[in-house]
């Protein structure tokens, strides 16, 4: 029993020490560009949407006195809460994957769909719909039976799939609608002990906020010509 014992604390700290490991930066930098790209586009970012889909709240302050708008989101030409943002916007959102989702959409229109060395044309905006998240706990039987040595060895403790309908809109510079692309993407990743518990979630959301960015970036630049005629 105390062998026992011994290799279960063994394996508990061992999965303490590794379990921590943080997420591949390279995650986050989709790497495919367009051949043809667009004219320099600046960016907005609907945070609402994503707080909505991943249950989350705005760190931002909200007044208190303000009955018609409680949450304090500012109005703009695409709607409450939805605002500029660059490489450089630090977002006040309650979920680590809102902001990933934000830096991923300003490296995909910077670096793989526009030109920033262009002059500005016109406005993108991304929004996300429908979200599917579902964990999967069919390995934790065999995790608590094992008492976690086969999660050392590998073996995933449970798995998240995410679905995500991505949602991106193209304007010109009077804000009337050039294109709008719609699409889902998709991720299933693994929670062991390579990593945290929320990492592997969060590993799932940007994977497939890429696979449905991914889809859409070949359908702009399939309607690249009438996008940038509509944009002069």
């Amino acid at each position: 029993m105390n062998k026992i014992n011994f290799i279960a604390a063994l394996t508990l700290l061992t999965m303490g020490f590794v379990g921590c490991k943080s997420i591949e930066q390279d995650v986050f930098v989709p790497e495919y560009q367009n051949t043809v790209l667009l004219p320099r586009l600046t960016i907005w970012f609907d945070q609402p949407s994503f707080e909505n889909a991943y249950g989350a709240n705005s760190y931002a302050v909200k007044p208190d006195n303000d009955l018609e708008n409680p949450y304090g989101l500012v109005e703009t030409p695409y709607g409450k809460g939805v605002h500029e943002v660059t490489e450089k916007t630090k977002l006040y959102a309650g979920d680590q994957r809102i902001q990933d989702a934000m830096n991923i959409f300003v490296t995909e229109i910077k670096s793989n769909i526009s030109d920033p060395s262009t002059r500005r044309s016109g406005n993108v905006v991304l929004r996300i719909g429908d979200v599917y998240r579902k964990n999967n706990y069919k390995w934790s039987w065999l995790s608590g039976f094992t008492v976690g040595i086969l999660n050392v060895c590998g073996m995933p403790m449970c798995s998240n799939r995410t679905e995500l309908e991505v949602i991106v809109e193209i304007y010109d510079l009077r804000n009337n609608l050039v294109a709008k692309f719609n699409e889902r993407g998709s991720s299933k990743q693994y929670m062991a002990a390579y990593y945290g518990y929320y990492e592997f979630e969060r590993r799932a959301a940007a994977l497939a906020l890429e696979d449905g960015m991914m889809k859409i970036k070949e359908l702009i630049e399939r309607d690249a010509a009438v996008i940038k005629a509509k944009l002069r």
